[in-house]
């Protein structure tokens, strides 16, 4: 067949045209089954949207996300492979009217969504740091830690959460800023009249009056982290349980009459340790005698109860070294997290109630004289034996061996640190969120105080005592159940599974799994 100069000249600009597509789609972001990533959050915004969605927004590619996509792709006569490319994620903005860079939403109306990149944005965490909904970093980027923090505010002012801080959300916030400033010059020109200066203490202040804060509500056991000054999210969480322990406004803001109280507590602290000290000798032997007597094993011990059968339990529970806080009879927050740990411990239920087998355990163990092992020891010794125990071994194959609501041990083995996740499920990899507010504090240690999907290797122990190697990052995103663990979303947690496995999941999958192999080789250098 003879080629003449026309076609010659279609088929170079056929060949052309198909050069600049193969380039293009090379360059291109693609998003596949076990992805996360922000942008995630926006193509399941716009699918929801378009009524082809009903999951809730993650930032996670799941099997939802994946047969959404499909969905849409065969309304829309693309490729229905159900990998969100190029191709995909431009017509599903445009049928959803979304843009990647909005416009400020103050000056055009244009309403900021995940995604979103701009000086609006800035202003938006800005302001709801200042309200106390937002901890992340004022990055002008609308990612999940904005939207879950605009759907809180939503939520706390009867709009309609859906994360997309539109006209309505954004005059809320103006109206609460500007309440939030005369409240703030209201209390401030409250006296104390014990002291004669402001009583208020709030979110985002830094001062020695909260370092004084801070360290009374450590001796009272509501507040474990360290005393530093400044009025965050753990201070926050202590003040709100404080006042909800004893009947105020729970705000989690420190006024005169939350200040007044905690005083008087102190106050009632100290004379009780004062008569303790001046009756030691004529009580010694009746001490003595309740530190030996058993726990009573007919009793159920539960948040809430109060009485010299909890102070006994709390006592014992310090010996052993899962209580930190003060014996006081109180079966509050910190002896809840503390049942909790020693039923993790030693592989029971744990539910944080203390029945029949947690207080006979409890009874055992203090009887022999049997502690908790020290986390943080980096003795060698140690580590190799932690070490030997490892397992590599593929996800698919145990992964059922555990229930959704169960406990586990994270140990970072390069910090000798280690905290609690409690598992919400198990697909291509665990979905666990931190147990509690301090578990949540270590990790982030652990994190360097970086928040990051960058993968850790970590070991992993389960409540039958058995430890895989696997890898797990800090970042929250939606959904989450636990609401009193200072950690509004979960994190990730995977394990070994054949790297052509994880290559066909997507690239954050096999991120993972590099990281495993490489921890794995890691680990066996310390077995030996």
């Amino acid at each position: 067949m003879k080629i003449n100069a026309s076609m010659k000249k279609a088929i170079m600009l056929a060949l052309a045209a198909l050069m600049i597509c193969v380039c293009a789609l090379a360059s291109a972001q693609s998003y596949s089954l076990g992805d996360e990533a922000d942008e995630i959050a926006t193509i399941q915004t716009a699918l929801k949207q378009l009524k082809l969605y009903t999951g809730e927004i993650t930032g996670h590619f799941g099997a939802k996300t994946e047969a959404a996509v499909m969905a849409f792709q065969k309304k829309y006569a693309l490729t229905d492979d159900g990998i969100a490319g190029e191709a995909t994620i431009k017509a599903l903005y445009e049928a959803a009217d979304i843009t990647a860079d909005s416009a400020s939403a103050a000056s055009s109306g244009t309403a900021l969504r995940h995604g979103s990149r701009s000086e609006a944005v800035r202003q938006l965490q800005q302001d709801l740091k200042t309200l106390g909904y937002y901890n992340g970093t004022v990055s002008g980027h609308y990612g999940s830690l904005t939207e879950a923090a605009v759907m809180a505010f939503q939520k706390a002012n009867s709009l309609s959460a859906d994360g997309i801080a539109g006209a309505k959300t954004l005059a809320k916030v103006a109206t609460a800023l500007s309440r939030n400033d005369n409240k703030q010059e209201e209390d401030n020109n409250k006296q104390d009249p014990d002291n004669g200066s402001s009583s208020l203490l709030k979110y985002g202040m830094k001062s020695e009056a909260v370092r004084t804060l801070q360290q009374n509500l450590k001796t009272l056991g509501y507040y474990s982290g360290s005393v530093t000054g400044n009025f965050g999210r753990l201070t926050k969480e202590a003040v709100y349980t404080f006042q909800k322990a004893n009947g105020l406004s729970a705000d989690g803001i420190a006024g005169a009459k939350t200040l007044t109280k905690i005083s008087s507590k102190l106050s009632g602290n100290n004379n009780q340790n004062d008569n303790q000290n001046d009756n030691k000798n004529d009580n010694q032997n009746n001490n003595q005698d309740n530190n030996t007597n058993k726990l009573d094993t007919s009793r159920t011990l539960m948040l809430g109860t109060k009485d010299d059968e909890v102070r006994k339990m709390q006592r014992m529970l310090t010996t052993l070294g899962y209580y930190s806080g003060n014996v006081t009879g109180n079966f509050g927050e910190k002896t809840r997290d503390a049942v909790i740990g020693y039923q993790k411990a030693k592989g029971l239920y744990a539910d944080g109630i203390a029945g029949k087998k947690t207080l006979a355990a409890i009874n055992s163990d203090y009887e022999r004289g049997i502690g908790r092992e020290d986390k943080d020891d980096d003795n060698g010794g140690n580590l190799t034996d932690k070490a030997g125990k490892v397992l590599y071994a593929n996800f698919y194959s145990w992964r059922r061996n555990y229930d959704n609501g169960e406990y586990c041990e994270v140990y970072d083995f390069k910090s000798g640190l280690s905290w609690t996740l409690r598992i919400m499920t198990k697909d291509a990899h665990m979905d666990a969120e931190p147990a509690t507010a301090e578990d949540t504090a270590v990790m982030n240690r652990a994190f360097g105080g970086e928040v990051t999907w960058t993968p850790k290797v970590v070991w992993v122990t389960f409540s039958d005592g058995k430890t895989y190697i696997g890898s797990t990052h800090n970042v929250p995103h939606t959904p989450y159940h636990l609401k009193d663990n200072n950690f509004d979303g979960h994190l990730c947690v995977h394990f070994p599974i054949p790297m052509e496995t994880a290559q066909k999941i997507g690239p954050y999958a096999t991120s993972h799994q590099e990281a495993i192999n490489e921890g794995w080789e890691a680990t066996k250098k310390l077995q030996y």
